[in-house]
């Protein structure tokens, strides 16, 4: 079995999808503090089409999510490109930052729990992902991994000193956990990340 590409990932998995805003299950513990819905708007944040097409997701389907998220209280933008504006208060900003950071820690700890993979690490930017694991980790589509990626995309938009600019990528390297060896990298979402197990093995040969 061949380690499912993106596209064919997105189609199988609706897990990355429950990651979003609008998902009861995923948001944030406790009520809105008193004044929290009159808060002037501090800062927009912008999702760019590529994000919502990497999660399955469009700018309408996203701006109903964070209405119903926020009880109304993030506005939001469908811009012509595709992409969604958000504008938030202090209060929605620090909810969507703790909610994504969880993400991210959950994502980190389902996937290095996995009987394939050693370790994985994440850069201090969100930028880079790189996964330790044995042969046998690309024998399947790791829901886990795309969650993580999602989960570091989106608070790489959330960073207010991110030289993206309404943009994200994340680089992710599969490394042979006996050689130490690079077996694929891929840049997301621009590139694929696909490596059969046939493929792993002969880039463990090749190069150790």
């Amino acid at each position: 079995m061949t380690m499912q590409t993106r596209r064919e990932f997105l189609a199988l998995s609706a897990g990355l999808l429950a990651l979003l805003p609008g998902c009861a299950a995923d948001e944030p513990e406790g009520e809105v503090g008193p004044g929290a819905q009159t808060q002037p708007v501090q800062m927009r944040v912008t999702i760019p089409a590529s994000y919502l097409a990497f999660t399955g997701n469009t700018a309408d389907e996203a701006a109903r999510d964070y209405a119903d998220y926020s009880d109304g209280d993030i506005g939001t933008s469908v811009l012509e490109d595709g992409s969604l504006e958000l504008y938030l208060t202090d209060h929605w900003y620090g909810q969507l930052r703790d909610m994504w950071e969880d993400a991210l820690d959950k994502s980190l700890e389902a996937l290095g729990a996995g009987d394939a993979v050693a370790c994985v690490e994440v850069t201090d930017g969100r930028d880079g992902v790189t996964v330790t694991a044995r042969p046998s980790f690309a024998d399947h589509a790791d829901t886990d991994l795309y969650q993580l990626v999602a989960a570091c995309g989106f608070l790489q938009l959330l960073d207010p000193e991110s030289s993206w600019q309404g943009d994200w990528a994340v680089e992710v390297a599969l490394v042979d956990a006996e050689t130490g060896v690079e077996v694929a990298r891929a840049t997301l979402p621009a590139d694929e990340l696909s490596c059969s197990r046939e493929g792993w093995d002969e880039a463990v040969s090749a190069r150790s």
